[in-house]
């Protein structure tokens, strides 16, 4: 299990992808299970909104997978962590 620093874990808060590189890597740290859910509900509001811009007309150019992917992706973990 990976473990973090008290800034990688506020920073991790306010925004997921500067320190993961997946959802599931979220899942893989030593946080409490409220930690993990907190991180992956802004990963998933943040994925949420770059697809109401792309369905604006905004392209995601700084995603390498599309905004629907990595929304699915999060939702995933998302499950993962509530069936744990």
């Amino acid at each position: 299990m990976k473990t973090l620093s008290t800034a990688d874990i506020e920073q991790a808060k306010l925004d997921p992808t500067s320190v993961f590189a997946r959802p599931a890597d979220v899942l893989a740290t030593d946080l409490s299970q409220e930690l993990k859910t907190t991180i992956l509900q802004r990963w998933e509001e943040d994925a949420d909104e770059r697809m109401q811009a792309t369905d604006e007309g905004m392209p995601p150019a700084d995603i390498p997978n599309g905004p629907a992917e990595v929304l699915c992706a999060v939702q995933a973990a998302l499950r993962t962590l509530k069936s744990a």
